[in-house]
């Protein structure tokens, strides 16, 4: 068979159409010896090479399909490989490995986008612009979270999901507002009875603490209250606080218990990872807090959760006050990371 002929077998026309469906095209190296359109590429070792150098009939007929003495080929025609020079096929069995493939340009804009994308403590309650001047416009600003969140969250909702049960509920509250207002003083509430469990400062000391806690939380653009439901009754111990302290006291930790709910947790996780990357996208910062505040019998009652719905986390949205750094990663790539078996 020479470069021009077309596959006889059935096979090989079988395996051609499925390499050239492959997003990453197997490297190839043909060798052609002989013009007979019967003759087949050579397959053994001692064909293609003579005490590791290439044939003479070998580098004359790759000579005729590239221009040169060697040259690699992909499934679709591409060079992927070539030599003006001659080169032993152990220099070609080495060369052929190390080949990497790159990816599209907006492969790797999403891939960068992704890499890029950091949690954000510090939050400021407008945008702020590249010569440090900060838009007060709050009317513009509102409009413009109002409509990021909601691409984020048709994002969100893409988000794999077994038996498309569609578990995920997201609560959207802007500030300021009723509800942002009643999340801060829900806020100064948990704070203040956590430090005055722990003991650790005077009473006043704790209201110092509580309030500024509230105000950090009152910079904060919008928030997003998510939840995925047909959990276990997440309130088991309190029906209802009929104490001020049950009230703003953390309830006990209910997990999934079987292998649906497992899997709708794992979907509402996945969920708020494509919401994060759409809010990043578009210039917004986040953070994903899971503390105290949200498993409490104010907070549930203040986003109307039914007793079934778990509470996965509060999401803080907005710009950041400073720009966030490059965590230091622990565990390496290769090897660590990744491993192949």
């Amino acid at each position: 068979m020479n470069g021009t002929a077309t596959f006889r077998s059935h096979l090989m026309q079988h395996f051609a159409a499925i390499a050239r469906t492959q997003s990453r095209p197997p490297i190839a190296l043909f060798s052609f010896e002989g013009n007979g359109p019967d003759e087949r590429p050579s397959t053994r070792r001692h064909d293609i090479c003579h005490h590791g150098k290439p044939t003479s009939s070998m580098s004359h007929q790759l000579s005729s399909v590239s221009g040169g003495p060697c040259s690699v080929y992909d499934n679709h025609g591409r060079n992927r490989f070539s030599s003006s020079q001659s080169h032993s096929c152990a220099d070609l069995d080495k060369e052929t490995t190390t080949l990497t493939y790159t990816p599209s340009n907006s492969a790797e804009h999403l891939q960068k986008l992704i890499a890029s994308r950091r949690t954000v403590s510090n939050f400021i309650s407008s945008p702020r612009y590249s010569n440090d001047s900060i838009d007060s416009s709050i009317e513009s600003s509102r409009e413009f979270l109002r409509s990021a969140i909601k691409r984020g969250v048709e994002c969100a909702s893409t988000a794999p999901n077994h038996k498309m049960t569609e578990p995920t509920t997201f609560y959207r509250i802007l500030s300021p507002s009723a509800a942002s207002k009643r999340l801060l003083d829900i806020v100064y509430e948990v704070t203040l009875q956590r430090l005055q469990k722990q003991k650790l400062s005077g009473e006043e000391a704790c209201r110092s603490e509580a309030l500024r806690k509230k105000e950090k939380w009152a910079s904060i653009p919008a928030f997003l209250v998510v939840t995925v439901g047909g959990m276990n009754d997440q309130t088991p111990s309190l029906l209802a606080a009929e104490d001020h302290n049950d009230y703003f006291s953390e309830l006990p930790y209910v997990p999934p218990s079987d292998t649906r709910q497992l899997e709708d947790y794992a979907s509402t996780c996945a969920s708020i990872q494509n919401l994060l990357l759409s809010l990043h996208s578009e210039g917004l910062v986040s953070k994903w807090a899971t503390g105290p505040v949200i498993r409490t019998l104010a907070f549930r009652e203040l986003v109307g959760c039914k007793p079934s719905d778990m509470v996965v986390g509060l999401i803080f949205v907005g710009w950041s006050k400073r720009e966030p750094r490059m965590p230091r990663r622990q565990r390496i790539l290769d090897g660590d990371l990744m491993r192949d078996l």
